[in-house]
């Protein structure tokens, strides 16, 4: 089994002051067993001010992890924040590789090597699940690395992000591993006595219905070309939910949702956040193929809410805990102006929790780009899925 201890720091500027808080609170010398990894999550400035290099250097274990604007940990939730993740183990071991300077190397020659680092992963045993942190590229995503995973002759558990800063500024989106911050792939393969749990919630529970069910009857990677044999676009407007002048009913971003179902069971939620220009298709954070069933539906702050209040209900109710999660961007976006609100909520959910259980929940939330996590199948085997406007978490104990 595996234990697990969180700490966090908002000292931006002081190197030296967050080395020591994080030490503080992680106790390394008295809790760390024979095996230990440190997943982290943090806001931009940090790397820049120098403080991830500090606490990378002081820290007696390997750290991976990615940037993000908003993150939550233990009862603590912010934009300017560091965070760590302890997990240490003597029955449990992890494994890190990196595919180094993804945004200078074309896509066929990422496809190889990650291709050659997965198989490399597998040579002595299967891991347990393999945790990845990538940024975002275009000529090498989220879809192309599961394809990738799930081509193998026996696929492994795919669980991690595509690291986003809402900003948006030149620069973000690196990720943490081998000792610097990059743009990189990052792998930490678990093996061992670790049995991971995956959970998957959207701002919009797959029993709902939001209209009509459709057709993908066209589509090219992350564009959505016909839908029932129409355009894309003209499908929308008569559907209500684009306006004559292109803009997305009721909203003031592009921003349009809609669930995905595949004839093998698998189902996943797609972003679609504009027109491809001078045509009626439209661009998605997540690639789809012709033959899916689709449902489009508005953005809900009140639903994302629920969904994630409904998660952590669940995990009261289990008693489960030790988990890291990422949320998607875009539900954040839906709550407005109150951005942080799901995080407010996660933490209510974790006082209820010890308040129930006597323990505290102990997480790690940061928000993505992109969700990667498995979802069962019709035949209830886990499938590698890249996930759009939902809250995934792997728990731990």
């Amino acid at each position: 089994m595996v234990k697990f201890y969180t700490a966090v720091t908002k000292e931006i500027d002081d190197a030296e002051a967050a080395v020591r808080e994080i030490c503080e609170q992680l106790k390394p010398m008295e809790n760390t067993l024979k095996n230990t990894i440190g997943i982290v999550h943090f806001y931009n400035e940090f790397y820049e001010t120098g403080v991830c290099k500090a606490i990378i250097d002081a820290l007696p274990f390997e750290l991976v992890g990615c940037m993000s604007s908003y993150s939550a940990v233990s009862g603590e939730h912010g934009d300017i924040m560091l965070s760590v993740t302890m997990i240490t183990s003597d029955d449990a071991d992890f494994s890190v590789r990196v595919v180094e300077e993804v945004n200078i190397k074309p896509q066929e020659q990422i496809l190889d090597e990650v291709t050659r680092l997965c198989r490399e992963l597998c040579e002595e045993e299967k891991p347990k699940v393999v945790m990845t942190f990538i940024p975002p590229l275009r000529q090498f995503g989220g879809d192309e690395l599961i394809s990738a995973v799930n081509d193998l002759p026996d696929p492994f558990l795919l669980f991690g992000t595509v690291a986003f800063i809402m900003e948006n500024k030149e620069g973000g989106h690196y990720v943490m591993g081998n000792g610097k911050i990059s743009s990189a792939f990052v792998f930490v393969a678990f093996y061992g006595d670790v049995e991971p749990k995956f959970h998957v919630t959207t701002s919009f529970a797959f029993d709902e219905s939001f209209g009509n069910v459709a057709e993908i009857t066209g589509a090219d990677r992350l564009t959505l070309k016909e839908i029932n044999g129409t355009p894309a676009l003209s499908y929308l407007k008569e559907q209500g939910m684009i306006t004559s002048d292109n803009a997305v009913t009721g909203s003031a971003i592009w921003a349009v949702p809609a669930i995905l179902t595949y004839p093998n069971g698998v189902k996943l939620v797609r972003a679609f956040l504009g027109i491809v220009e001078n045509t009626e298709f439209i661009f998605s954070t997540g690639g789809m193929e012709a033959g899916a069933k689709i449902k489009f539906a508005f953005v809900d702050g009140e639903k994302t809410l629920a969904s994630a209040e409904k998660l952590i209900r669940d995990w009261t109710d289990t008693k489960e805990n030790d988990f890291i999660a990422y949320s998607c961007a875009a539900r954040a976006w839906s709550l407005g102006t109150k951005f942080y609100a799901e995080a407010e909520k996660i933490t209510e959910g974790a006082n209820e929790y010890q308040l129930k259980h006597n323990k505290p929940l102990k997480y790690s939330v940061a928000y993505s780009g992109g969700e990667i996590c498995p979802v069962p199948d019709n035949a209830g085997k886990l499938v590698n899925v890249l996930h759009n406007y939902t809250l995934i978490a792997c728990s731990f104990n």
